[in-house]
């Protein structure tokens, strides 16, 4: 049976640090993809998952059992914002986009190759660069809901807790943010 996420704190707090690694397998994929989505830059991602993680270890000891998950989406949610508004003082682009790595390296001979049906991964593809480019234009406040919903695989009250909103509020928020992507994509 799996360990809960507050028994891996509890056992890497202990001394395990097994149980810390197990924790960042967990998580470390989705949390890249939530962070590169946010700042559209392999190399800024990079540092900042490398940051995030660092203040997760920084902010255990102080960790009450509750919700893990979302103590991390938190922390990374925050570190994009920093990242964001220092690049932002420096004067350079600030756009958030959540293109996330459409593969456009696909050439016809490739996807032949594959064995996949051309004709559907080009269909695949385009669909998803439209819905990319749509959330693209959404509002911070919805675009982020929908990220931490979508691609980040949070529940409801994970994103809640994870923006401190009430549930209702997040729940009106993303009702919104659906309208205006169906509006977008129709």
């Amino acid at each position: 049976m799996e360990k809960t996420d507050d028994e891996l704190v509890s056992e890497y707090l202990d001394g395990d640090e097994k149980a810390f690694e197990e924790l960042y397998h967990r998580y470390n994929i989705q949390l890249f993809n939530f962070i590169l989505s946010m700042v559209k830059d392999n190399e800024a991602a990079n540092d900042i998952f490398q940051e995030v993680f660092i203040k997760v270890i920084n902010k255990l000891p102080s960790y009450r059992e509750g919700n893990f998950k979302a103590m991390i989406y938190l922390i990374a949610r925050n570190s994009v914002i920093d990242f964001i508004k220092s690049k932002k003082n420096k004067n350079q682009r600030n756009n958030i986009s959540i293109d996330q790595n459409i593969d456009e390296k696909h050439t016809l001979e490739d996807l032949i190759a594959s064995g996949e049906n051309p004709e559907k991964e080009l269909i695949t593809i385009y669909e998803n660069k439209k819905l990319y480019e749509a959330i693209s234009t959404l509002s911070e406040e919805y675009r982020e809901i929908i990220l931490l919903k979508h691609f980040s695989g949070l529940r409801f009250e994970e994103i809640s807790k994870t923006l401190n909103i009430p549930l209702g509020t997040l729940l009106s928020r993303f009702k919104r943010a659906m309208d205006k992507l169906r509006e977008k994509l129709i």
